[in-house]
């Protein structure tokens, strides 16, 4: 069975959705330093926006995604490949159910 790291299910996420916000990675994935993977995205040239949006007590971030390609090529080609392998899942409710 194949093991995915919880950085590989926050890009996963952050590429199906095509947003996330810290809270979403910490209650999904139990990631707490979402600001660290997006800093090493945009480092590696990922094209993400954050946009703040505000909530009683302050404001939060969500991160959305420009340009999907940007994301993929800073992958490696195993993190590529979990992560896609995540997509896909995400968005084939079946994908991962027994025939």
């Amino acid at each position: 069975m194949k093991s995915f790291s919880k950085k590989e299910y926050v890009i996963a996420h952050l590429l199906a959705a095509g947003h996330i916000s810290s809270w979403q990675a910490i209650n999904n994935y139990q990631h707490a330093r979402l600001s660290t993977v997006i800093h090493e995205l945009r480092n590696a040239g990922a094209a993400i926006k954050t946009v703040d949006e505000p909530h009683v007590g302050g404001t939060h971030a969500r991160y959305h995604v420009i340009d999907q390609s940007t994301v993929l090529n800073t992958l490696t080609p195993r993190m590529r490949e979990n992560v896609e392998f995540l997509m896909k899942a995400a968005n084939d409710p079946n994908f991962l159910l027994p025939h």
